[in-house]
């Protein structure tokens, strides 16, 4: 899969925040964006994610323009970790992890043994597979973020 960012501008109503940006990611290549607090990094991540409207440019996935997906076709090709996530709920690990299937099930679908395999397999590739069972608000923050992770893999 590649991401290509050509040329785009963001931001909110009609302050622009980032400006004419362009950027190619391939399928296994990381990439990070570093910058002062204010800089745009999150404004640039919630116009990828379709959050906030494109102003100028445009986003291609594998050479196609998603600017017509509708949110389902979008959360298959693209996982996000937020900053910071809580949940009121006690979920255990394994299902925030397999909530990374939301996007393949159904309106009223319930995960499937598919499903929870593939959880599986991303926590054990992880090696949070120790967290499986436990409560995931009484983990510690950076236990956290790797089962984020593992649920934007899921």
């Amino acid at each position: 899969m590649i991401l290509d960012i050509k040329n785009i501008s963001c931001g909110y109503g009609s302050r622009t925040i980032v400006n004419n940006i362009s950027l190619t990611v391939k399928s296994g290549e990381i990439l990070c964006i570093l910058g002062p607090n204010g800089a745009g990094k999150t404004t640039l991540f919630k116009t990828i994610l379709g959050f906030l409207k494109l102003k100028t440019g445009e986003i291609l996935i594998d050479n196609e323009n998603i600017s017509n997906w509708d949110r389902k076709r979008l959360a298959r090709a693209i996982g996000y970790v937020p900053q910071a996530h809580t949940t009121p709920f006690p979920f255990t690990v394994e299902d925030v992890v397999v909530m990374g299937r939301t996007s393949h099930l159904g309106t009223m679908g319930s995960p499937s043994h598919m499903d929870i395999e593939i959880a599986r397999k991303n926590i054990k590739m992880l090696g949070i597979n120790y967290l499986k069972n436990k409560i995931y608000t009484e983990i510690s923050g950076g236990e956290r973020q790797m089962v984020l992770i593992a649920r934007a893999l899921t």
